[in-house]
């Protein structure tokens, strides 16, 4: 069997995500050094000065001049000091600054080699979580805590070497420092540790609602004692719950599902209504042994354990992304989060195979091809009648996604048989990535994808399954009809941003979301339409398609930057002058972003340059 090989190549992961995460040294490794120099030219100047006090001091004899001399020229003053007798004699002052400098030296040394340590520990975990599901959660648990204390201890550390430089590095080579930087560097720390904090302790939402109806055993009997005679076969128990929907895939989870506001725990099966219709009974007894297959695996344990882990690792990479000073730690964690990606999607392919080869054992590998390919062909020839209707620049009376979809499948399934890029497709999954069909199907002993689709999908489905479920029809009707209401609404809530009208139509579909409006200031009205801003302090129109950009300074006033026929201008709002200030701007802001939503598209479509 071949293995595909990912198109992410090295380099990609080296620059994407490997040099990035080296920035984390960037703080502590300028630390070091520009510590280290000041350290060296306190000592050059405290030697400097000490030996000319020794030089012109008249009190000393010949033998104990040459004694001071060689004890100051011996050892530099950083060193001396940490003789706590000697340290006594010195200025206070001078003893602050030299221990400052000795604690950020060993803060920045510290904050690197521990870099290094966690570097080497991360990959060591990332290692071994390719070994099993067993090492992959413990490392995935071991490696997030040490990511995490790692990370919380270097906020805190790069905002102490942050403060620490912000004053010295003025100081020290200017003589001056300035209070606001050096506030500053404190906040950007304050802000920093902040972010850490809610990262730690914010819980991310780990709801999973499912769009369905739970088939119980006794509504549909038939369907369960078939799953049971599956579940015989794989070796394994049924399911705690069916939940019957009409998404494009089949799947199992022991995650809490949410159906109809009731939480259900334990082992779960999704079945699709649609694709039911159309698979054969065969293909559809192989397509559930797939499923039942991963309960047998304990697949389903470890990914309700590994979930939540990910769910606060994602939670904590997007709090420190927007950290400021946290940026370089947020590149350090997700250069591991990538690492564990792969480890992720690697084992999550060998229990696809796992579970393909059970399947094809408990049914028979055409079976399973022909299940495979036409879950495949389904899922995509749905995705291409959704793409369609939503394209339609115009209001939608029907969707029809239903009707569409199970009239003209049958002759697409066909078609998609002779699709050159058949064998790198894949099934749709909610928690896994599949490996290509190309791969599943060599696996069960059908290397030549393209003339197993020929065959199997010439046949159209039976529909055996569908029928096992009392009131699946009618199930699936009202299903389906809440989609296609959802997806007219949102298709109808797009229309005006896609539209530069040109016709009575498509201003009338862009008037209707965007009508004319109307602000009384102290000032004036200011009217705002589809196209253009007007106000009695202007020079003129403000036509949308001329704006460059938006400033809002402290004292509310908008300042709009225009360019029309190479020339500049600019026009200002003062919005405290509104009593709807806020709705005011709020206008602006959307029927601008409209306009510019509306060119983007007309882009997008070649109809503007």
């Amino acid at each position: 069997m071949s293995t595909p090989q990912p198109s992410f190549s090295k380099f990609d992961f080296v620059k994407t995500f490997l040099l990035p995460a080296l920035t984390v040294f960037l703080i502590p490794t300028l630390t070091l050094l520009f510590f280290l120099h000041a350290q060296n030219r306190f000592d050059y100047e405290a030697r400097r000065d000490v030996l000319h006090a020794i030089q012109i001091n008249q009190t000393l004899q010949g033998e104990e001049r040459a004694r001071l001399i060689n004890f100051y020229t011996s050892k530099p003053m950083s060193e001396l000091l940490l003789d706590p007798d000697f340290a006594r004699r010195y200025d206070s002052t001078g003893r602050f600054y030299y221990a400052t400098f000795r604690w950020m030296i060993r803060l920045s040394f510290w904050s690197i080699a521990a870099g290094v340590l966690v570097f080497l520990l991360g990959g060591l975990f990332v290692a071994l979580s390719l070994r099993s599901q067993f090492f992959q959660y413990v490392s995935l648990s071991a490696g997030w805590h040490l990511l995490r204390i790692f990370s919380a201890l270097q906020t805190v550390a790069q905002g102490s070497m942050l403060v620490a430089l912000s004053f010295w590095v003025t100081a020290l080579w200017f003589n001056f420092y300035s209070v606001k930087l050096i506030l500053m560097g404190g906040i950007l720390a304050l802000i920093g540790v902040a972010v850490v904090l809610k990262g730690i302790f914010t819980s991310p939402r780990s709801d999973f609602t499912v769009e369905g109806k739970v088939i119980d055993r006794d509504h549909s009997s038939k369907l369960w004692h078939s799953l049971e005679v599956i579940c015989d076969r794989v070796g394994t128990k049924p399911p705690d719950h069916v939940i019957a929907g009409i998404d494009d895939n089949f799947f199992v989870t022991e995650h809490p599902v949410t159906v109809d506001g009731i939480v259900y725990r334990g082992r779960t099966l999704f079945i699709s209504l649609a694709l039911l219709k159309h698979l054969q009974s065969a293909e559809a007894d192989a397509v559930l042994a797939h499923e039942m297959a991963h309960f047998s695996g304990n697949d389903t344990v470890y990914s309700r354990k590994i979930s939540p882990l990910l769910s606060r690792y994602n939670n904590y990479l997007d709090a420190l992304a927007g950290g400021g000073v946290t940026l370089p730690i947020f590149y350090f964690m997700n250069c591991f989060r990538a690492l564990f990606e792969i480890s992720l999607g690697s084992l999550s392919r060998q229990r696809e195979f796992r579970a393909d080869r059970i399947a094809a054992d408990a049914t028979s590998a055409q079976a399973l091809a022909g299940g495979l390919l036409r879950t495949t062909a389904y899922s995509r020839y749905r995705t291409d009648v959704e793409n369609e209707l939503f394209n339609q620049e115009r209001a939608l009376q029907n969707a029809n996604i239903a009707q569409r979809v199970e009239q003209g499948f049958p002759h697409f399934a066909v078609g998609f048989a002779s699709n050159p890029d058949l064998a790198n497709s894949a099934t749709a999954h909610p928690f896994d990535s599949h490996p290509p069909l190309a791969s599943r199907l060599e696996a069960v002993g059908l290397p030549r994808v393209t003339d197993a689709a020929q065959s199997l999908l010439a046949r159209p489905g039976d529909g055996g399954w569908y029928r096992h479920i009392a009131g699946a029809e009618e199930m699936e009707r009202e299903q389906w009809n809440r989609v296609e209401a959802n997806f007219r609404d949102f298709h109808e809530q797009t229309l005006p941003y896609r539209f530069l009208p040109s016709n009575d139509e498509e201003l009338a579909i862009v008037l209707q979301a965007f009508p004319e409006l109307q602000f009384d200031g102290k000032d004036g009205p200011l009217f705002v339409d589809y196209q253009q801003f007007q106000h009695p302090t202007w020079a003129g129109l403000v036509f949308i398609r001329d704006i460059k950009s938006f400033d809002m300074d402290e004292n509310g006033v908008l300042t709009i930057h225009l360019e029309q026929s190479g020339k500049k201008r600019k026009e200002l709002l003062k919005t405290a002058r509104f009593a709807e200030k806020d709705q005011a701007v709020d206008a602006i802001d959307r029927y601008s972003g409209r306009y510019f939503s509306a060119v983007a598209y007309q882009q997008s479509k070649g109809n503007l340059p």
